[in-house]
């Protein structure tokens, strides 16, 4: 949880996400999506929202599957969870294909 804080913090530039990113970051970002606390789940999706700043970095947070996990946390987290993923997602839908991506992940109500 306080990595995925302070990754969320250190994220504000794009040469810092393409280190970020390089570093290996992403997996063990989208872990505590799948089962953390709430609180640890919504510095993850602040986290990966910040590295959704820098178009390079979007199709690999998609390729991690962070949008099913996000879309969840939209779905069923606490406030904090929801207004975080819901602003991580609104990073990521910046191209045709992650928003095809997103609505997949189950964003949008039937």
């Amino acid at each position: 949880e306080n990595a995925a804080y302070a990754i969320g913090w250190l994220a504000n530039d794009v040469s810092s996400c393409e280190l970020i990113i390089e570093a290996g970051a992403l997996p063990p970002l989208v872990a505590p999506l799948r089962a953390s606390t709430e609180e640890g789940k919504a510095r993850a999706a602040r986290a990966i929202g910040m590295l959704a700043n820098d178009d390079a970095t979007r199709p690999l947070i998609a390729a991690v599957g962070a949008l099913p996990l996000l879309v969840a946390l939209l779905r069923t987290g606490t406030e904090d969870g929801t207004n975080k993923a819901a602003d991580a997602i609104r990073m990521l839908a910046h191209d045709a294909l992650t928003c095809a991506s997103i609505v997949e992940a189950g964003a949008l109500p039937p």
